[in-house]
């Protein structure tokens, strides 16, 4: 008896873990670039479409963003020149190695008068729900908006792109926005991102 109760309690965690093996193993071909369909991001020079957000973010972040009170927005509702976008997974392992540059960019961007209210920065969590989200900011101290796509909607627009993914958005005056600068993998200093966000500032 004794045994049997044992197997069948191996049985009953193999059986609950069966989720979590199936998103370990597919976020790890997302950010390995062992993909399951053919990619093709978006690269510098295109245009992205009015990517639309369903979040609904505190004050704070919505008061960042210049957004109005209301739970959808868009990419066009961002109120600034330059949007810093990072795409990314909470369960990928090499994504928290960006977060570092990242928060020193925000930091630099909120503190000086050149950049402050001119360049955003905000992430887009492929696959993740809110939850998942709201835990990852407090593990990682992170303060910028993290906004989430859980069905993939957002990360199949961009081409589904390996993670992570930065990508640097131009708005024009008509609201478009164009690809300035991308890069796949981990980017080692602030400084490209802060040089490249300089030249396009209106």
């Amino acid at each position: 008896m004794q045994i049997i109760s044992l197997a069948k309690s191996r049985k009953g965690r193999f059986l609950i873990n069966i989720p979590l093996i199936f998103f370990t193993i597919f976020f790890a071909f997302l950010s390995t670039g062992v993909s399951l369909a053919e990619t093709r991001p978006l690269v510098k020079g295109q245009y992205l479409p009015n990517l639309s957000f369903k979040d609904s973010l505190p004050k704070e972040e919505q008061t960042y963003l210049g957004l109005t009170a209301g739970k959808k927005f868009s990419l066009k509702d961002i109120r600034c020149s330059v949007i810093i976008i990072e795409v990314f997974n909470t369960y990928c392992t090499s994504c928290p190695r960006n977060i570092p540059v990242l928060k020193e960019v925000f930091s630099r961007t909120e503190t000086d008068p050149k950049f402050k209210e001119k360049i955003k920065i905000i992430g887009i969590a492929a696959g993740n729900t809110r939850e998942e989200i709201l835990a990852y900011k407090k593990t990682h101290s992170i303060s910028y908006p993290i906004l989430s796509d859980l069905n993939f909607t957002l990360h199949k627009a961009l081409g589904n792109p390996r993670v992570p993914y930065t990508m640097l958005i131009k708005k024009n005056r008509q609201g478009k926005s164009k690809i300035i600068y991308t890069h796949q993998g981990i980017i080692d200093s602030p400084e490209p991102l802060l040089e490249i966000v300089g030249k396009h500032l209106n």
